[in-house]
């Protein structure tokens, strides 16, 4: 059995490297969450928060889909699981703060939560044919899965009211140039071009990226004075670690340096 085996709605390969690919896998319900893919969702995050073999999460949907959100007809319709006192979202408040680099890789269609768990990713590589849609308010539901967050940080406040007002397909142009994603390509290119973005985020200093990621995290809601605050609290850190040596060791002997994660 692999260290990564969740059953069959979420299907997890890690690499050499340390490239963790998760594939959410109800293909006949275009991924849609039902309870099971929950479950496994949580107990994913928690072992890649923990695991020292994981170094970057690629999360994808088989069958030419990535995620068309709740499936409201599933028979398992357990909820996000969560500890006493979370809010039920609490998982998207891990996926966003998780530790390591995440890409969504996003072929066919982002719906609903589906967007919202592609825009808790720090990448997004997106088909030039995927649908990207926050379809909340065509059925008369609150924005969730933290989007209310994520989105007018990505592109603004207004356009992202305007997208949520409407719950229309957001044109994909657009989407690239606001910054929702990073990258446009064919739809059999978006694995390979998230794989390759991985494998270097993999062969970076992990516990670096890290700090990186919570000083950038952190900036987004304080001022300036608490930013550069974080940044040295952030450095002393770094200071310690084994890769910190090694980038220092391989800049003094002109070569590439082999970082660890340490």
């Amino acid at each position: 059995m692999s260290d990564f085996d969740y059953g069959e709605t979420l299907v997890a390969e890690c690499s050499a490297s340390g490239v963790l690919t998760v594939t959410m896998n109800r293909p006949e319900r275009k991924n849609a969450f039902n309870g099971e893919m929950r479950v496994a969702i949580r107990r994913m995050l928690a072992d890649v928060r923990n695991s020292s073999q994981v170094r970057v999460l690629i999360l994808s949907g088989a069958g030419g889909a990535f995620c068309s959100g709740a499936d409201l007809t599933a028979e398992d319709s357990r909820p996000w699981p969560t500890a006493a006192g979370e809010p039920v979202f609490a998982w998207c408040v891990e996926l966003l703060e998780l530790p390591k680099p995440t890409i969504a890789a996003i072929q066919g269609v982002a719906a609903g939560g589906g967007l919202g768990l592609a825009l808790l990713c720090d990448v997004r590589i997106c088909a030039d044919d995927a649908r990207l849609l926050p379809i909340w308010m065509k059925r008369a539901i609150h924005p969730d899965d933290l989007v209310t967050w994520t989105l007018p940080r990505l592109v603004g406040y207004s356009r992202a009211l305007k997208w949520l007002y409407l719950g229309n397909d957001i044109p994909l142009a657009e989407a690239e140039r606001a910054g929702l994603v990073e990258t446009l390509c064919e739809s059999e290119r978006v694995l390979p071009e998230a794989m390759a973005l991985a494998e270097q985020f993999a062969s970076g200093p992990g516990s670096h990226l890290a700090l990186a990621k919570q000083a950038v995290l952190k900036g987004m809601n304080q001022s300036p004075w608490d930013s550069a605050v974080m940044e040295a609290w952030g450095q002393d850190r770094a200071r310690v670690t084994e890769d910190y040596r090694e980038g220092v060791a391989a800049f003094r002997e002109k070569r590439q340096p082999r970082f660890t994660g340490r």
